[in-house]
């Protein structure tokens, strides 16, 4: 039975408001990514891992066959896909590819390397890829952007956020990243998001699933505020959301929260922000310890060498159906 996920958005989506510094995915946003789509049904492993887990093979470099069935699953296409593939004049796709790379190919989200030629076993690169996740929301190569540099597109809808160039490598992990991403990410016409589309058309069937964000409201030296929030498009939300438990680089924290959405739109009004979500959360802790206590470290913009501070959170939220979700997660943050 599919487990119903309240899931965390992608770190480049859901710390939106923090300034990161740029990077390909990270191992824990690709992660958790890969296991959003895969719970919405928009995603596969390529095995099962001993504790019966999906294997997402994260850190390999997919090919363009690949990729392009990455994409029909996105699009929650497969089992259209399956039930016609039709002639296409690409004579290198291998059987297992063939009804992705003709659905795709049909739909003019992809085309060849060559006119007889798909590159079914090349690997995808950033901007190929980009470029089929954007013609599947509707723009248009030539006309809306560049596919050689369709990240400045991407940039500006959100799906990324500067970390992708030309010479970035593109991996597996990547490829969930960015299509989580796209999720939340404004179509060309129609004036919804992906997921609001999918939703409509009736992939996305569960109406009480919770798919959810988390953004920054304010942030000092031992100190950041979180808003947790259903993104634009989510079938369902809570009525009742609290961190059980939170930790920065794994040192303790204290805490002040509030964790209904009444409750939040009061609290804010107070402290002057308008936004709304159903829980919000104030962290104080000890910036020294944390930083102290680190693990993980990135290079900032004058080449210094930076630890993260790496939020834990546990969490319980309550649906409108009385459901209890219990949820993990993980936030990297930059010190202040």
């Amino acid at each position: 039975m599919k487990r119903l996920l309240t899931l965390l958005l992608a770190l480049a989506l859901a710390c939106s408001i923090l300034a990161l510094p740029a990077r390909a995915a990270d191992p824990v946003t690709a992660e958790g990514s890969a296991q959003l789509l895969y719970d919405l049904g928009l995603f596969k492993g390529t095995g099962v891992k001993a504790d019966g887990s999906p294997e997402f093979d994260l850190n390999r470099a997919p090919t363009r066959a690949e990729a392009v069935t990455m994409l029909v699953r996105l699009l929650g296409a497969e089992e259209q896909a399956m039930q016609s593939v039709q002639a296409m004049p690409f004579i290198d796709v291998p059987d297992w590819a063939r009804p992705y790379v003709s659905y795709a190919y049909r739909q003019g989200l992809t085309v060849g390397v060559s006119p007889d030629h798909f590159g079914s076993y090349t690997s995808v690169t950033t901007a190929q890829y980009l470029t089929f996740v954007l013609r599947a929301m509707g723009y248009a190569d030539g006309t809306d952007f560049s596919w050689s540099s369709a990240w400045t597109l991407t940039d500006k809808l959100g799906i990324t956020g500067g970390e992708y160039n030309a010479k970035t490598a593109f991996l597996r992990g990547d490829a969930a990243v960015v299509s989580a991403n796209a999720l939340t990410a404004d179509r060309k016409t129609g004036g919804q998001n992906l997921l609001e589309y999918l939703v409509g058309r009736g992939v996305i069937t569960d109406k009480n699933m919770v798919i959810w964000g988390c953004a920054v409201v304010n942030t000092q030296a031992g100190f950041t505020s979180f808003l947790f929030y259903p993104v634009k498009g989510s079938p369902g939300t809570f009525s009742n959301f609290k961190v059980d438990k939170v930790t920065v680089n794994g040192v303790s924290c204290q805490t002040l929260q509030v964790t209904n959405t009444q409750a939040v739109a009061q609290y804010l009004s107070s402290i002057g922000v308008s936004s709304g979500g159903f829980g919000y959360i104030e962290v104080t802790f000890d910036q020294t310890a944390a930083r102290a206590a680190a693990k993980e470290f990135f290079t900032d913009a004058s080449g210094a060498r930076q630890p993260w501070l790496v939020f834990q959170f546990s969490t319980t939220g309550t649906r409108a159906d009385s459901v209890k979700v219990v949820d993990s997660f993980t936030l990297y943050q930059a010190p202040v």
